[in-house]
């Protein structure tokens, strides 16, 4: 049975990664490398963008020079209990809570990342 490309994973089969990866520019590196992410994860990755597209305003902890761990804390655990996959029940709330939260922490990076880059060169960042 073949599988179609970008159904499960979405930039294609092990054949066409390395080409593609060549023509990635800097900025789109970073958020182009979510399609390594195991299929399990893609699920929990929405929930974690969805609750950091909430957070994209003008004082948000997510922009503060040092961000809240306890707001974080919080955040995660809203994210954990929105999730409903089928392999949760299979590790502790501990660990997922820890997954998500580092999830988090990523995609939070990624974006403080990318709004400095814009307030500093005006949306022509070449790093």
């Amino acid at each position: 049975m073949e599988i179609e490309a970008g159904k499960k994973y979405p930039k294609g089969n092990v054949v066409t990664f390395p080409l593609e990866l060549t023509q990635l520019r800097e900025e789109q590196s970073a958020e182009n490398t979510n399609y390594l992410y195991p299929a399990e994860v893609f699920k929990i990755q929405e929930q974690v963008e969805d609750a950091c597209d909430r957070l994209e305003y003008d004082g948000s902890f997510m922009y503060d020079a040092y961000p809240d761990k306890v707001s974080l804390e919080c955040l995660a655990k809203k994210v954990c209990e929105k999730c409903d996959c089928d392999y949760k029940s299979e590790i502790s709330n501990r660990w997922f809570r820890a997954l998500i939260q580092m999830m988090l922490c990523n995609e939070m990076s990624y974006r403080r990342r990318r709004r400095q880059c814009h307030k500093d060169h005006l949306g022509k960042c070449t790093e």
